[in-house]
């Protein structure tokens, strides 16, 4: 059996067994494309280790990130153990290949100043560059980013119904559909509900997406990141600051952590699992997780009782 017809049923599996989200297998089948192109579809038994370090030379040759590279070893390993369990091959070439080890240091991005998400959101609210219901809508995304630390994945997969106006929440299926509540800011809660008023779409049909594209479709997480990219090009930065979804999100945790937000809460609103397990997820009290977010996010926190910016 050559080694791209076994593509198919591991990226079946990965999700209906795993529960793995759309994103995730795609990131599979974007490095299984990879190491098909590298090796030339060879037949699944005669691919060595020899091969699979080969083929991770060419990463490395081609300054790939640590944390890349561990991804593709991470996605080889397990489709070789899901072929080895399976069946489909005699020895797993991936069984003696460890990933680069990475410092704590170099796995967290780097993060924003409350300076500069201010300053961003002013020039959001000040640029006419940007078509202004364009702009509106990755006001309320970036805010959005910012205050939930939702993943770009999860924001796009909003619905009308997952906001809760009357207690300020939103509900966000993360990694193997796990559902979860996080507190927003006021002021976050009130441009949503300009969002939904202002689509008259959502307002027929409640089963709606919350951010749609011009075609009145969902806005897909590739389409937020794009905007994104180009709103670090108005911005002026120079190539080497990173402006993405995902720094957002870990700027909104680092901020609500310098603050003094417990641990244990703060992987609540993350959707990431307990220091003890991967699979049990940290369950808190919704109303204390609520309060101690308005005690330390940035966007509530202020001396008259209102949001901060």
């Amino acid at each position: 059996m050559k080694l791209s017809e076994t593509f198919s049923d591991f990226l079946i599996a990965k999700e209906i067994e795993e529960g793995c989200s759309s994103s995730t297998i795609r990131a599979y089948s974007y490095d299984l494309k990879i190491l098909e192109r590298e090796l030339g579809d060879p037949h699944l038994n005669s691919i060595k280790i020899f091969h699979i370090r080969k083929v991770l030379k060419i990463f490395f040759d081609k300054k790939y990130s640590k944390q890349a590279i561990a991804r593709k070893i991470a996605c080889y390993k397990s489709f070789f153990n899901f072929c080895y369990e399976n069946e489909l091959i005699s020895k797993n070439p991936m069984k003696a290949v460890k990933s680069p080890k990475i410092r704590p240091e170099e796995s967290l991005p780097k993060f924003l100043s409350q300076q500069e998400v201010r300053d961003i959101l002013s020039f959001l609210e000040e640029n006419k560059k940007i078509p202004y219901t364009s702009r509106i809508r990755l006001t309320i995304i970036i805010r959005l980013l910012y205050a939930s630390m939702a993943r770009v994945s999860e924001i796009s997969a909003l619905k009308v119904f997952d906001v809760n106006f009357d207690q300020n929440l939103i509900k966000v299926r993360g990694k193997g559909n796990k559902e979860r509540y996080i507190p927003i800011d006021l002021q976050t809660a009130k441009l949503l509900r300009i969002q939904i008023e202002n689509q008259s779409v959502i307002n027929k049909d409640k089963s709606s997406y919350l951010f749609l594209n011009n075609r009145g479709t969902q806005l897909k997480p590739r389409s937020i990141q794009q905007d994104i990219q180009n709103l670090k090009f108005l911005l002026g930065y120079s190539n080497d600051k990173k402006l993405t979804p995902h720094i957002f999100r870990h700027t909104g945790a680092t901020h609500l952590r310098q603050n003094g937000m417990d641990i244990s809460e703060l992987q609540d609103i993350l959707g990431h699992s307990s220091p003890n397990t991967t699979k049990i997820y940290a369950k808190n009290d919704l109303n204390r997780l609520k309060k101690s977010y308005i005690h330390y996010h940035p966007l509530e926190i202020s001396n008259d009782g209102k949001e901060s910016f």
